[in-house]
């Protein structure tokens, strides 16, 4: 396990834009590139749980993840199965005038990995 923070980086966007684009199909292509054959399996508001599949090391990996919602100011999400199962990580969104800051913090894991590798 490997302890990360992020914190005090902010987005040129309003907490109500971010919201906006967060909820958008704009924001699923973002991932393209390393995440595919989204399946929710899972929707229980706040929570739902998603099977995908993961770019890693050049090879597309199944994957499951529980998040939790309280928007529109936090996300808990909790890696279930594949290669970061188990990792833990929050994401805090809170106003900065016209912007949004975003801390995040957790734990990674990875058995493909070392810790050192993971920092």
């Amino acid at each position: 396990m490997v302890y990360f923070e992020d914190m005090g980086s902010t987005i040129d966007l309003s907490l109500d834009e971010l919201q906006s684009f967060l909820d958008s199909d704009e924001h699923g292509s973002v991932h393209a590139d390393d995440v595919r054959n989204f399946e929710m399996v899972e929707n229980v508001v706040p929570t739902i749980v998603v099977n995908f599949e993961r770019m890693f090391e050049g090879q597309w990996k199944k994957s499951r993840t529980r998040m939790t919602s309280f928007r529109p100011y936090c996300n808990c999400v909790e890696e279930l199965e594949g290669v970061f199962a188990g990792s833990r990580f929050v994401v805090v969104h809170r106003p900065d005038g016209p912007k949004t800051r975003v801390d995040v913090f957790g734990d990674i894991q990875c058995k493909a990995k070392s810790g050192e590798s993971l920092r």
